[in-house]
């Protein structure tokens, strides 16, 4: 299981490297705000809502392995793992183990989520901030 973790430990990192790329090329294309460059925006949120919606089931998923963690950690207290150790209960400590590292992969997938979910806010408010600058430029401004 550890292999799993490290896996999910590279593929965030990897997530959050280009999600880092993505934005600045998106950041420099808007300053820009050719109309390509708001195609271009409003076609990488529309596939972030996609993939958004597409992960919805693994997400909730990942949500309940999390909470049946929690739910269960509150039962494996302290003093009932030492009592494990000390009679080397080897059953009971493998399926701490266990369920322990499900927990730690199913965190790194709501992290992974929530990258994703950071993504999506910041490509939409870059979509925003050019439809509004394009309203700017071509209409007298409109005060609120």
């Amino acid at each position: 299981m550890n292999e799993k973790i490290e896996r999910f430990s590279k593929e965030l990192h990897a997530k959050l490297d280009g999600m880092d790329k993505r934005l600045k090329d998106l950041t420099v294309s808007a300053k820009g705000a050719t109309e390509k460059a708001k195609v271009e925006a409003k076609a990488q949120l529309a596939a972030l809502e996609s993939r958004a919606k597409e992960q919805h089931a693994k997400v909730q998923s990942a949500e309940a392995r999390t909470k049946a963690w929690l739910e269960e950690k509150k039962t494996a207290t302290r003093e009932k793992i030492a009592a494990w150790k000390e009679q080397r209960d080897v059953k009971k400590l493998a399926s701490l183990a266990d369920s322990t590292e499900q927990y730690a992969v199913a965190s790194m997938q709501l992290a992974a989520a929530a990258v994703d979910q950071a993504e999506r806010a910041a490509v939409a408010a870059v979509v925003a901030r050019m439809d509004a600058d394009a309203a700017q430029q071509t209409s007298p401004a409109k005060s609120v």
